[in-house]
């Protein structure tokens, strides 16, 4: 089994340096709140996941540490009166749209979220020098660490999560599903090779450059696409340039520079369910939206999504009609940071009003509410979560997209018929430049 011990050495130099540097003690050094609640249904924060299982091997598909769990419940339509508390607008309104269908099954909830020892480090060392600058559009003072623990606004939380730790990259695959009415679909394939500099341990103040990511995808399927390359620079201050684009065209052999995408157009291959800036749940400038945060909240998340993440799950076991096979997916109480975006004043984006839901020990977001004129849920986004044990990283292992005027969806990242992300691929900053696109097209 995997280990996790009561007092592990990261929790223990955690609190410490906490003591020292005079933050809250009742806080983990990420800003989460060390106990559990007085119902005993959230524990305590012990350090997460901090060895894999001992049956995990390089390269597997994760073995789910808690396999033996059993449902507590599950949140249907003829109970959800009984949760409303607890869920979100966006699960309310899944319940409502697929009665017979749609279900919520609660798991005993596991703080499995950890950290390397250095992400605790550079977070203390950097304890109150962290700022936005440029009205929201950049970030200044701090590289490698959560920004702000205790956020005073909605605008540090989403900054906590645009920064939240990823590790310094992976390779793996970049897999979406675009579903039809009967529950067939469609699948897009790329290799994806990732850097994300902002959370590099080579990475200091001084040599960051305001790249916060640099990636490469190399398209798979469908087979129309296949050998176009795409590279990608995303900046860390948006105030001049949000990101810099190329494209390789196999069909004309060269590579040219792409215009941006405004970030609520629909997603090429997804029939208009997922807009641009849904990716990872929020991938917009954050100075499109005046940001609020509500506060904190137990809610039933989607969290250790280890069965949908395994490699003995097929696609065709996870993709059904009108949504995603449920009876896979694992929901857990957990708290959780509300942030509501509202459009800005000369924003032409098609929603006036967001609402993001970050869970307080990873800062990721769980789900995601972006809602109509008239005030209803139009789309709704899920992040499943694991953590990658092998390398410290709670990330996604599957995003799923509603849009509840049709009965389609869409996913991403649903690639258990390929390979889990490889945390260990690492390269040079010269590895992401546009002159090596052709070269990258003749591998």
């Amino acid at each position: 089994m995997y280990k996790l011990c009561l007092l592990p050495l990261l929790a223990i130099l955690s609190l410490s340096l906490l003591a020292e540097t005079q933050q809250n003690p009742a806080l983990s050094f990420f800003g989460a709140e060390l106990l559990g609640n007085e119902e005993g249904s959230i524990p305590p924060w012990q350090g997460g996941i901090v060895s894999p299982p001992a049956s995990y091997r390089a390269g597997d598909w994760h073995p789910d540490p808690f396999a033996s769990d059993v449902p507590l419940f599950t949140i249907d339509s003829s109970n959800v009166a009984q949760y409303q508390g607890k869920i979100s607008a966006g699960h309310r309104a899944m319940l409502a749209r697929y009665p017979n269908s749609y279900h919520l099954r609660v798991f005993p909830s596991r703080r499995s979220v950890s950290y390397p020892a250095t992400i605790a480090e550079q977070t203390l060392k950097y304890q109150g020098k962290a700022k936005v600058v440029d009205d929201g559009a950049g970030i200044a003072g701090i590289v490698r660490g959560i920004p702000f623990p205790e956020p005073e606004n909605g605008e540090q939380a989403m900054w906590n999560m645009r920064l939240s730790y990823k590790g310094g990259g992976y390779r793996g695959y970049f897999t979406t599903a675009l579903t039809a009415t009967d529950g067939s679909y469609e699948l897009g394939v790329s290799g994806h090779e990732i850097e994300y500099m902002y959370g590099d341990p080579r990475s200091t103040l001084e040599n960051l450059n305001n790249i916060k990511t640099r990636a490469v995808m190399y398209t798979l399927r469908p087979a129309k696409n296949a050998g176009a390359i795409y590279l990608y620079h995303f900046l860390l201050n948006s105030r001049d340039e949000e990101r810099r684009n190329w494209t390789y065209s196999p069909g004309k052999r060269r590579v040219k520079r792409s215009s941006m995408i405004s970030h609520d157009q629909p997603m090429s291959g997804s029939a208009g369910i997922h807009i641009w800036d849904q990716g990872d749940m929020w991938l917009g400038p954050i100075t499109e939206f005046n940001w609020t945060l509500l506060g904190k909240r137990e809610m039933y998340v989607p969290y250790n999504a280890y069965q949908l993440h395994s490699g003995a799950t097929a696609v065709d076991d996870i993709v059904q009609a009108k949504h995603i096979n449920q009876a896979l997916a694992r929901y857990e109480l957990h708290r959780v940071w509300v942030v509501e975006a509202t459009r800005r004043e000369g924003s032409s984006h098609r929603y006036q009003r967001r609402r993001y839901y970050l869970d307080e020990d990873s800062w990721r977001v769980m789900f995601a509410e972006h809602y109509d004129e008239q005030g209803e849920v139009h789309r709704f986004s899920e992040a499943h979560h694991i953590n990658y044990y092998e390398a410290k990283v709670f990330y996604t292992t599957l995003d799923t997209y509603y849009k509840l005027d049709t009965e389609r969806y869409y996913l991403r990242h649903v690639d258990n018929d390929y390979s889990p992300f490889d945390f260990s691929f690492d390269q040079n900053a010269s590895y992401y430049i546009p002159g090596r696109l052709k070269m990258k097209a003749k591998r």
